[in-house]
């Protein structure tokens, strides 16, 4: 099997998880506890998340996590964690992808080093996420 794009769902939680799960949990620490690997392969198996990425023979070499957020006026292809190594083969997909769902843009949140790796791709700052944890 060797191809770029959206990982078919029954692939992604089944014979492909193993290797999917073990990239997303290296990314998961950066996410600030927004879900668990558990959430992820649910939200894929329920159809409300879904995985793309780069699948070289055997191997997963890339993974996005991805989800559509409906704003009032816009559409937004949301990629929630990125791990592996070359990603920068997976844009193509990302914006295939964005558009198939009727995506106005793709946005993501991530770190710094991330960010760069994403603007040499072609992604502009729009715009910076402050986040205060309430005390309990």
């Amino acid at each position: 099997m060797e191809f770029i794009g959206v990982i078919p769902k029954d692939l992604a939680v089944g014979r492909l998880w193993p290797q999917i799960g073990a990239l997303v949990a290296a990314a998961l620490p950066y996410g600030r506890g927004e879900y668990t690997l558990a959430d992820i392969h649910d939200g894929i198996a329920r159809g409300e998340m879904f995985a793309l990425g780069a699948v070289m023979g055997a191997e997963v070499e890339f993974v996005m996590t991805c989800t559509v957020s409906t704003f009032p006026r816009k559409r937004v292809l949301y990629v929630q964690y990125g791990a592996g190594r070359g990603g920068a083969r997976a844009k193509e997909a990302l914006i295939a992808a964005a558009r198939t769902l009727g995506c106005d843009w793709v946005e993501t949140r991530c770190r710094e080093t991330v960010a760069r790796l994403y603007r040499r791709a072609g992604f502009e700052t729009g715009y910076q996420v402050c986040i205060f944890e309430v005390p309990a």
